[in-house]
């Protein structure tokens, strides 16, 4: 059952639910209210919306795809009972876990608590060997599949394989953490020009680092001013994500 005065909750509501799905951790933290806090009962909350947010990230940036849908729903003013099946893709293979969520929103249309019902045991059982399967990835596969990203051109998958806490130092300019570094990536097109980038094989460096040489062509189309460039990146890899990233370039910058 919906009152007229519970058109605010469902838009919040809606709106953290498509952020959770675009398994980007910058949109999960616009949809939440600073004090936010999530608890997956009878365990204890995650308080603070950069705890929450972090939280969240851990599953949804490994996963390919994330659907939440929901079952049966009634919305009043500030308060929702919304009864889900959280469904995550991972390598092809599809893990559901059906919940029961009582979420609070603000005046400002921000979700301030969200309480979590659900069977816990079951769906760790599944899906924790996902996750450890995960984090034992060899550093080599973790930087190759966040290369092939970058072909892409696709932010969340580029920033997907980063810790929450990474850090990218390129030249003079570091950046602190998924949403800064997911930043970064967002305004990579527009730097290449249409121009692509070329990356050497990934090389284990004695360290355990991964390094690869990238270079980009310059762009010789008529009236195009973009030059030639060329660097080096170098990976450190822990737990199966990138904690930091050093750019170091060869050339003037693009």
């Amino acid at each position: 059952m919906n009152t007229p005065s519970g058109a605010n909750t469902e838009a919040a509501v809606g709106e953290m639910l498509r952020a959770i799905e675009s398994r980007d951790p910058r949109a999960v933290s616009r949809s939440l209210s600073p004090a936010a806090s999530w608890q997956n009962v009878p365990h204890p909350a995650v308080r603070g919306r950069d705890a929450v947010v972090s939280f969240l990230a851990g599953i949804l940036t490994w996963a390919d795809e994330v659907r939440w849908e929901i079952v049966s729903a009634s919305y009043r003013e500030r308060r929702a009972w919304v009864e889900r099946v959280d469904r995550f893709q991972f390598d092809g293979e599809w893990f559901d876990v059906r919940c029961n969520g009582v979420i609070e929103v603000d005046d400002a249309g921000l979700v301030t608590d969200i309480r979590d019902y659900v069977d816990l045991g079951e769906w760790r059982e599944r899906i924790q060997p996902v996750l450890d399967r995960l984090a034992a990835r060899a550093p080599v596969d973790v930087v190759e599949r966040h290369l092939v990203a970058v072909g892409r051109g696709d932010v969340v998958s580029m920033a997907a394989d980063y810790a929450i806490d990474a850090v990218l130092v390129r030249g003079p300019d570091t950046f602190d953490g998924w949403c800064a570094i997911a930043d970064y990536f967002e305004g990579l097109p527009d730097r290449l020009g249409g121009r692509t980038v070329t990356f050497d094989d990934v090389t284990i460096m004695p360290t355990g680092d991964v390094e690869t040489r990238w270079t980009i062509a310059g762009d010789d189309s008529p009236g195009g001013t973009a030059g030639a460039a060329a660097g080096v990146d170098t990976f450190t890899v822990a737990d199966g994500r990138i904690v930091r990233q050093t750019v170091a370039l060869l050339s003037d910058d693009f």
